[in-house]
């Protein structure tokens, strides 16, 4: 059976605050930096609604600003690099939807918070790890294990691209096709659990102009603002976050 929605907070204005900067960061992300701060969304949005609707919502969302990215970026995919990693993702959703029925929210939320803190410190590990023997398949593991998990494979795909020191453009239009194949495929186990509800695509509906809007916002401010002013942003966001859903988690123990 499909698990029971619990009810959100929607006349919250802390929850409107959070999902819109979620996406609109996440839009910026994608394609501005190749979504290596996409992961930030969920664990601003877990801290006002359980974790897996969380998951859900946002995927209609991330559907949509691939479709743009790669609208912006098609002519510049590197295929040999996506026959590289794309397989490993694969099989690493097929190990995420099998572990999404299996794992409680407060586990979830212990999962997502340490690799939050993780995450927040991946561009000091990506030049010691992304070159690593076998990089495309652990690295497209692990993007697609925590992508169906929580939206996060950003970082780790982003590690092993960084080790191949591919052009800005040819970086960014990799990532948003590797992104925009992953997400469809997605679809599949979210629907094989029983994570959809007609309340959370609602939602990603009303937040669709706050999704394409991040993902116009990033195209054009990737060629104006710093990187490395945006990802320390985002990196503050993911430290905090990881900080308070630990926390949370621990009480709920």
């Amino acid at each position: 059976m499909p698990p029971q929605l619990i009810p959100l907070p929607l006349d919250s204005a802390l929850f409107w605050l959070l999902a819109i900067a979620g996406v609109v960061m996440t839009g910026i992300s994608k394609s501005g930096f190749a979504g290596g701060a996409g992961v930030v969304a969920v664990p601003l949005l877990a801290l006002v609604m359980p974790l897996p609707q969380a998951v859900v919502l946002m995927l209609p969302l991330l559907l949509a600003m691939d479709v743009k990215t790669i609208s912006y970026y098609r002519n510049s995919v590197d295929r040999r690099e996506l026959r590289a990693i794309l397989p490993a993702a694969l099989a690493g959703i097929a190990a995420g939807g099998l572990l999404m029925g299996m794992l409680s929210n407060t586990a979830l939320q212990l999962i997502l918070g340490l690799l939050c803190v993780v995450f927040a410190l991946w561009q000091q590990l990506a030049p010691h790890l992304g070159r690593m023997r076998g990089g495309g398949w652990f690295w497209g593991g692990m993007a697609g294990l925590t992508s169906t998990l929580i939206h996060a494979g950003g970082p780790p795909i982003n590690i092993y691209l960084l080790a191949r020191q591919l052009p800005k453009l040819t970086w960014l239009a990799t990532a948003g096709v590797f992104f925009g194949a992953m997400n469809v495929v997605k679809i599949i186990p979210y629907v094989l659990v029983g994570q959809w509800h007609s309340q959370l695509l609602l939602i990603s509906l009303l937040l669709l102009p706050a999704a394409w809007f991040g993902v116009k916002l990033g195209h054009i401010i990737q060629q104006h603002i710093s990187e490395s002013g945006f990802m320390l942003t985002c990196r503050v966001l993911l430290l905090g976050s990881g900080c308070l859903l630990l926390v949370k988690s621990a009480n709920t123990l």
